[in-house]
Formats: structure tokens, sequence, C-alpha cells
């Protein structure tokens, strides 16, 4: 109890959702720039020579293909990081503003909801009782007949 926020009214917060679904899906997300080509996908912002804003989601910073790995629409984006872990990517650099503007932590918690049932199963989990019996029952996910 020292060391760790305690949720309001035993609701998991966002961050340990976040933090279980990354750990669940073995997937880590840096916005340090040191990191920008040392991962399996990057993304990031650049400029149009006549001055739009572009997103670039990546596997290669060096041959960057404007057909496929540009976007114009930042809405695109969190949808775009979340293709990329269906194919199997685990490491991501993203742009500290990519991250904040694009809704890539609302797309971790969609992903967490999408995978709620492996995560409760999951024992490489830090998961506790107290929070499986949460999501549990937050989600609905057992004996849904026994309510009258």
């Amino acid at each position: 109890m020292d060391n760790y926020k305690i949720p309001r009214e035993n609701e998991m917060t966002e961050e340990r959702m976040i933090e279980l679904v990354k750990n669940h899906l073995e997937i880590s997300i840096s916005t340090d720039i040191s990191d920008f080509d040392n991962n399996d996908c990057t993304i990031y912002t650049e400029s149009s020579a006549d001055g739009y804003d572009l997103y670039v989601v990546t596997n290669d910073t060096r041959h960057v293909s404007v057909c496929e790995d540009v976007y114009y629409y930042d809405h695109d984006i969190a949808d775009a990081f979340a293709e990329q872990i269906r194919y199997g990517d685990r490491t991501f650099y993203i742009d500290d503003g990519v991250y904040e503007d694009c809704y890539i932590e609302d797309k971790l918690i969609e992903l967490f909801a999408e995978n709620v049932e492996d995560i409760i199963e999951n024992e490489e989990l830090d998961i506790t009782l107290e929070e499986i019996e949460y999501l549990k029952e937050e989600y609905e996910l057992e004996d849904e007949t026994t309510e009258a």
C-alpha cells in the first residue's frame, strides 16, 4: 500500500491497464529519440514540402514508403499502431507528440479490453487476486446467469 496509488473505489487505473496489456502483449514503447532506429516500428511526424504535417509508421526509417507508411490524418495512427502489434512488432519508438495527440493510450486501453480474459489467465503477469476479481466483475466474465 505504501508504494502504489490506490484506485478510487476498487477501480483499476488506466495506467495499470496499460502496464498489464503491454506486458501481456510483450510490447515496449519508447519516446526517447535515441531509440529512433533501434526498434521494430517507428512512429513520428514529418512535414511535406508545402508545410503539411504527415505521420509516419514504418519498420524501416531509412526506406520509408510514401504509399504504405505515410498518413495524412492523425486519427489513423492509433489503428496503424495496433495493426503493427498484430503483425508481430514488439518494440516501438513513438514521438512524444504523436503519443499524446494520436490517442495511443486510448488504443492500449482498447487492446486491454479486447484481451482482458487472456490477461486474467496469464500467470506470468503480476496481477493480484483483487484485480482479477474486479476485472471479472467489470467485464462480466463470470457466472452471468447467477443474477436474478
